[in-house]
């Protein structure tokens, strides 16, 4: 046997550090996916609610100019249908409310289910407040879910945006 064939024999693998390197890599990067993987899955989850507001916002709407009140949804009112049925994978419901006033005061609250939803939404709400005008109307959003997975559009409860 010549040298150049001992060589090749003796390079076939990996030694211990080096596959305790990759693990290690491996590790660090999964310690740092995965937090940022349940804020993603939250983020996701949280939009269901928001989803689900915005087709019973449209009906206030449309209603609060001609009547100048805000409908309560613990039973079927017009297009807006009972609050148990509005519904999601990660909603329980989108409860109507609010007392009207000149310049609205409707609001639309979905509340997140208490099991299989992210631990960051857990029986959590989002609330929409309708703000009217002549001009043109809008909703400030609140909520009570973890700062970290709030859209930079809504607020929290006590300070909605």
């Amino acid at each position: 046997m010549n040298r150049r064939s001992i060589a090749r024999n003796v390079q076939k693998g990996f030694t211990l550090i080096e596959l305790m390197i990759v693990v290690a890599i491996i590790g660090i990067l999964a310690a740092v996916a995965l937090p940022a993987y349940q804020d993603y899955t939250a983020k996701a989850q949280f939009t269901e609610g928001v989803t689900l507001s915005d087709g019973v916002k449209k009906n206030i709407e449309l209603s609060f100019p001609q009547d100048n009140t805000c409908p309560v949804n613990t039973a079927a009112v017009g297009d807006i249908g009972i609050n148990t049925a509005i519904t999601g994978k990660y909603v329980n419901d989108v409860l109507t409310g609010g007392t009207a006033a000149a310049t609205g005061g409707c609001t639309v609250t979905a509340t997140y289910k208490a099991t299989g939803v992210n631990p960051k939404l857990v029986s959590k709400k989002v609330q929409y407040t309708l703000v009217y005008s002549v001009n043109g109307s809008k909703w400030t959003c609140g909520s009570d879910v973890d700062v970290s997975i709030l859209p930079k559009t809504c607020g929290t409860l006590t300070a909605p945006l």
